[in-house]
């Protein structure tokens, strides 16, 4: 039975790389050196490359030299099943055809469940958010608007992360135990041992200290559902993090001696006055350093040129202290947002540093695709030779034009251990003035710089008041292969019990009433296959709280009461199994299948089904090709790959230099998929 001591029995696993043979052997090995019977549940943090057969390889975002058919065709078809559950989010390497299929989430294989573009489910006593793909500023307010076949562009922006999804995500308004992204949450570095981290990973404290590292959205979401636990991947490495909430202070505790050091810390809140207990939304703290709008690379436009209803605009001296500028912003009224003339100034210069730099990467991708070479797709052999993958099609090299900062004032940061260390606030960038200060002569003059540059923005995050912990335990994984390990098990407690007990056997993947809600609210805002769309207008917090208090009654009525709950076992196969026949390195890309999945779900909540397609209207879009790429901007457009092309830097070389984070940095690869 389940108890408050036993917890879930969870194993975490960083990029997977289609290794799924490998994983759960492993995973059985580990789980009995540990005494535990077996593994409730597997959570798997994205890359997980679930190729079906030789044309989804087509769809992947990988070097066709690096390409590698993995063992998951094997659970699609049947050949082998998970013996655990499990569940993952979307990375920057997916088959991204299947997971378009998937987007509310679903069945990839018997037992191996894909969270969707962004999700919150259920398990036992747990309840765990998702979020799949990568941070890329430039896209992130667009719309899904990749659609099969897919251009050169279209293939490296389909798993950005979107706006509308987060979104949904910010709107939930209970608790969750779990969060899950691929890439990490911004500033979850200054958590942990950032010097040891900088130690490990060269680049990262540069990348760190000009905005580079992280994901801005993950960031949001973390600061909003608070969860117990947040798993990531992506920058192959392993990294543990302890995130405090509300200005607490974190004090050491006894701990499993098998879970990372940092964890063994409980939170201790500050008294609150009985006027501000009465609020029914909390302003959360941020214990990292943040870089101006203009100081983070166009890669990683800072949460600050991306809209939402939980923020307000102030102003605070640039040599504050931290605890000042939290006091500033604490003061601060609550609700509001940054005012749209800034933002899109903002966003201007970003978008003149990130044109120019599209051209620059022209020719070193070309040069990059001449050098790539043909190689025996079937080899199940490791290539001990590692690349930058995972960095590789979405990131930079030193020499991409991300300007050098200014020589940066220091500033006391709390650590997370309510230590004090020392960070960098990066000034302005020395950016191209001409092109930036021409586009900002042309405007009104509220666009105007500020007077004095000794203020830059801060704002300030709103949580609901059941959202309620106040400590968040982070874990980042490796890659196998690699150098640190990409496995973790560990057993999770619910931050709030319902009291009930339950064999862990009987647990299964239920939905959550709440997330329902939202997607019925949001559901008809979903923009597909459109680059010309514009996803509707962000209407606000007041405005979806009561519209999702609505669904949820719908939801109650005519699914709790139904008992419709439970994610059904539907899983049924789109595509053809694997044929050896056909090279893992053809080009044709398959046509764009109607899942049932997706449709029996949108019928369960009574939404339409945007991607449905008829078979004739399959085959006109395969006959009709790929969209134009952009116009001007060498095949890596405004809607499409955008930063950077693959920097594999080839042989041992490790790590490239200045590759912003949201590509990554992890280090190099071992071809081990």
């Amino acid at each position: 039975m389940l108890s408050e001591i036993d917890g879930v029995r969870v194993a975490v696993v960083g990029c997977a790389h289609g290794g799924f043979d490998e994983i759960y052997t492993l995973l059985k090995a580990r789980a009995e050196a540990k005494g535990w019977e077996t593994i409730d549940l597997v959570i798997i943090g994205g890359d997980f490359q679930a190729l079906r057969n030789a044309n989804d390889a087509a769809c992947i975002s990988v070097p066709a030299k690096w390409k590698s058919m993995g063992d998951f065709y094997k659970y699609y078809s049947g050949e082998a099943v998970a013996p655990y559950l499990t569940i993952f989010c979307g990375g920057n390497h997916e088959a991204s055809n299947y997971m378009f299929e998937l987007y509310y989430g679903g069945w990839a294989a018997p037992n191996i469940y894909y969270l969707g573009a962004a999700n919150v489910v259920r398990f036992g006593p747990l309840r765990i958010s998702a979020m799949s793909g990568i941070w890329k500023g430039y896209d992130f307010r667009k719309p899904h608007f990749e659609r099969l076949p897919y251009n050169s562009d279209d293939l490296h922006s389909v798993y950005h992360i979107r706006e509308l999804d987060v979104r949904k995500l910010l709107q939930v308004r209970t608790q969750v135990d779990i969060g899950l992204s691929h890439d990490w949450p911004r500033g979850i570095e200054y958590s942990g041992d950032h010097q040891e981290l900088f130690r490990k990973k060269r680049g990262f404290r540069e990348d760190s200290e000009h905005g580079r590292l992280g994901n801005a959205a993950a960031r949001d979401v973390l600061d909003r559902l608070r969860p117990a636990y947040w798993f990531s991947a992506h920058l192959h490495v392993k990294f543990a993090a302890a995130v405090a909430h509300d200005g607490a202070s974190l004090a050491k505790i006894p701990f499993p001696a098998d879970q990372p050091s940092v964890w063994a810390v409980e939170a201790h809140v500050p008294a609150v006055s009985p006027k501000a207990a009465s609020k029914t939304m909390a302003p959360s703290s941020v214990k990292s350093p943040s870089p101006s709008p203009v100081a983070a690379s166009s890669d990683h436009a800072t949460s600050n040129l991306e809209p939402t209803p939980m923020v307000i605009d102030t102003l605070r001296p640039a040599s504050a202290t931290a605890q000042e500028n939290l006091q500033v912003g604490n003061d601060s009224a609550e609700g509001g947002s940054v005012e749209a003339e800034q933002q899109e100034c903002r966003i201007m210069e970003q978008d003149s540093i990130e044109t120019a730099q599209l051209h620059k990467e022209r020719e070193a991708e070309s040069k990059e695709r001449s050098n790539e070479v043909t190689i025996d797709p079937f080899t199940s052999g490791i290539n001990q030779d590692e690349i930058d993958l995972d960095l590789s099609s979405e990131s930079d090299e030193s020499g991409s034009g991300n300007p050098s900062p200014t020589k940066a004032p220091k500033i006391n940061i709390p650590a997370s251990d309510g230590s004090k260390h020392n960070a960098t606030a990066s000034e302005e960038p020395l950016v191209d003035r001409a092109v930036t200060e021409g586009l900002r002569s042309k405007l009104p003059a509220s666009f105007a710089r500020p007077v004095t540059s000794t203020v830059e923005p801060i704002q300030k995050k709103l949580v609901p008041a059941d959202i309620t912990n106040k400590l968040t335990r982070f874990l980042a994984l490796d890659k196998p292969h690699n150098r640190d390990d990409f496995l973790h098990l560990v057993k999770i407690n619910p931050i709030k019990s319902t009291g009930a007990q339950a064999s862990p056997a009987s647990f299964r993947l239920e939905y959550d009433k709440e997330w329902l809600a939202i997607t019925r609210v949001f559901a008809n805002d979903l923009v597909l296959g459109d680059a010309t769309a514009q996803v509707p207008a962000n209407k606000g917090e007041e405005y979806y709280r009561a519209r999702i208090i609505e669904e949820e009654e719908w939801v109650e009525e005519h699914l709790v009461k139904e008992k419709r709950m439970l994610v059904p076992y539907n899983f049924q196969p789109t595509a053809p199994n694997f044929d050896p026949e056909v090279p893992l390195t053809t080009s044709e890309q398959p046509k764009e299948y109607t899942n049932s999945q997706t449709a029996e779900f949108c019928k369960l909540l009574d939404i339409p089904n945007k991607f449905e397609l008829t078979e004739s209207e399959q085959e006109a879009r395969m006959n009709a090709g790929p969209r134009p790429t952009v116009s001007g901007h060498g095949g890596r457009g405004r809607g499409g790959r955008g930063r950077g092309s693959f920097r594999g830097g080839g042989g041992r070389r490790g790590p490239g230099r200045g590759m912003g984070r949201g590509g990554a940095r992890g280090g190099g690869f071992h071809s081990s998929w």
